[in-house]
Order: C-alpha cells, then structure tokens, then sequence
C-alpha cells in the first residue's frame, strides 16, 4: 500500500530568540500551524528532519513539542518518521519517540532517510519493530 507523506523540515518550526536561545512558544506555534495546514491538505503521515538543526533542545522542550503535536493528531494518519543525525541528537529523538508513544501515537527515530519512508509507507507498527 501507497502512503503518502509530508516532509517538515525542523528550521521551518524551529525558531530562535535573539539571543540564540530556543524560543519554545513561538517554536510551538509555528509547529501547531504547519499540522494544521497539513491536515487540510489529505490523509498523509508526518516526517519530520532534524539532521541539520543544532540547537539547544533540552528533554522538556522535546516534550513540549510532542505534546504540541499531539493537540493536533488529526492532522495525520498516525506515524510520525523523526530523522536524526547519529550523535547526540538521536538519543534526542528517541525520547521523542518514547514520549509521544506515552501520548498515544506513534513515533519512530531514525538516521537513515531511506529507512524511514519505507516504515511510513509500511503496515508496521512501532510494536512490529521492537519484537
């Protein structure tokens, strides 16, 4: 079966203060006004890239994100692909994954492009992955 996708890019949510700090009200925003324009656009899932951010996120601002996301669950089908560089920002996105998984939806980490639109074009789920 076909999926279709949608690539977010992280710069295009991803916003800082002028002070270089994140700022993460403004990052939430942002983020919550792309879901909701892609869901008036179709049925799709959701990959996000984060290879070329280099920022400060900390675990509670990851969170904060997440749960952003999940205010607008509607706006896909149900993955979500988070491409990661393979350092400390992959660790990063694995809470990720844990987190929105806790909120109900289904998040996937990876480092490999190829690797994660095969898994959002897949039936699998996240439990298929872990077994």
């Amino acid at each position: 079966m076909r999926v279709n996708y949608k690539i977010i890019q992280a710069k295009d949510f991803i916003k800082a203060k002028p002070t270089g700090e994140i700022d993460l009200d403004e990052s939430k925003k942002v983020l919550g006004q792309i879901a909701q324009m892609e869901h008036l656009i179709g049925d799709h899932e959701l990959l996000i890239d984060l290879r070329e951010v280099h920022s400060n996120l900390d675990h509670a601002d990851l969170h904060e994100l997440v749960l952003e996301l999940g205010r607008h669950k509607e706006a896909f089908r149900s993955k979500i692909a988070v491409i990661a560089r393979d350092d400390e920002q992959f660790n990063k996105a694995v809470f990720l994954e844990m987190c929105a998984n806790i909120d109900r939806f289904t998040v996937m980490a990876f480092t490999d492009f190829e690797k994660a639109t095969n898994w959002l074009q897949s039936d699998e789920d996240i439990q298929d992955l872990w077994a």
